[in-house]
């Protein structure tokens, strides 16, 4: 395997890759994913051409300038992507927004931009921060792709920026990394830290927007101490039944979207819940919507509404739920290893989790405060 070549983790099930966008931080198309959105899917749909050219792209093959320009924007345009024309220009040579911009700058702009289309467009501490990682790693990641692992280390030890998320001996990991497998595991520890950080900022926007008191996501963690670890699904759907008083009767608010409400057979339902509750795939987004509207009624997501906060709970759990299933095939294998293999003097990977994602938690609560 070539060194210089980003590696991935792979996942369980079908066979699938974790892509890194550089050094550190994870493709942007995986917070798609995650959100529920298939770029695969989409593309398919829309415009079979833009499904091949993000295909190749995604297999490092060589796009033409000529292809890109007869593809690219009238597929951005066919998914009302808000800087379609943006990219036109860049492809045509002129000046544009967009030229020079990394994919995770790309992608926070183009979630947060107005009606109005103004320039930048305003983005939360967040997405701010993110797009200062990403800036911020320019440079280290060039080095890391030209096996001058050195100065990749004495760039990132000394920028701010990525301070909060590096310890000595992860640094020193990386400095004297030899092998793919040296270099991934350093990657792969600060990739966990930055995940654990960008997971406990939503969990700390519902306190800062008074949707609840304490931390919500922490009760979706499994025990990583136990031997059997408690898959996310079954805690999700634990508390939603705690939460809207139906346990033992949620299958029945689960209307099957293929089928009318008359025709929809409770034991399948409640067969398929317990599929999920093993981890066994996870609901539509459809499904999902229909089961809140039946639990919360048809307006809830109407901001005024009696029933708006059950409705932004459910959702941020269901967000949250995919996230650290998304974790646990990189997580769970380390549960072997003790001592100094984890981050900040961590001596097990529960230890980790329980004090990082403690401390991004209270990391975000007074910034997110600060900027609304």
């Amino acid at each position: 395997m070539n060194e210089k070549k980003l590696p991935s983790f792979g996942r369980p099930g079908r066979p699938r890759r974790i892509n890194f966008s550089d050094l550190f931080l994870w493709d942007p198309a995986i917070e798609l994913e995650l959100s529920g959105v298939s770029i695969s899917e989409i593309m398919g749909l829309m415009n079979p051409e833009m499904l091949a050219l993000y295909q190749d792209i995604g297999r490092k093959r060589p796009i033409s300038i000529e292809r890109a320009k007869a593809v690219l924007p009238s597929a951005l345009e066919s998914v009302s992507y808000p800087l379609a024309d943006e990219y036109r220009k860049a492809l045509n040579g002129e000046e544009s927004h967009v030229t020079g911009l990394g994919s995770w700058r790309s992608y926070i702009y183009s979630r947060s931009i107005g009606p109005d289309g103004s320039w930048p467009p305003k983005v939360s501490c967040l997405g701010q921060h993110f797009i200062e990682i990403e800036q911020a790693l320019k440079e280290p990641t060039l080095a890391w792709q030209q096996d001058h692992m050195s100065k990749c280390a004495d760039l990132i030890a000394s920028s701010p920026v990525l301070a909060p998320y590096l310890w000595p001996e992860v640094v020193v990991a990386l400095r004297n990394a030899r092998t793919v497998g040296d270099k991934t595991y350093a990657r792969c520890m600060v990739l966990l830290e930055l995940f654990l950080s960008y997971l406990a900022y939503s969990d700390a926007k519902l306190q800062t927007d008074q949707y609840a008191s304490h931390s919500m996501f922490e009760a979706l963690f499994p025990d990583f101490s136990t031997e059997t670890i408690k898959p996310p699904n079954a805690s999700l759907f634990d508390w939603l039944e705690a939460y809207t008083g139906t346990k033992g009767k949620l299958a029945t608010c689960i209307q099957q979207i293929s089928k009318c409400a008359a025709d929809t057979d409770i034991d399948s339902v409640r067969r398929q819940l317990r599929r999920w509750r093993r981890g066994t795939g996870f609901p539509s987004l459809d499904v999902l919507d229909a089961l809140f509207r039946n639990l919360y009624g048809d307006k809830a997501m109407e901001t005024g509404n009696s029933r708006n906060k059950d409705w932004v709970l459910s959702w941020g759990m269901v967000v949250a739920t995919k996230r650290i299933n998304f974790l646990l095939p990189i997580v769970v294998p380390m549960n072997k290893y003790r001592g100094p293999f984890f981050p900040f003097g961590c001596e097990t990977v529960q230890e980790w989790r329980e004090s990082r994602y403690r401390h991004w938690y209270q990391h975000w609560l007074p910034l997110i405060a600060g900027q609304s």
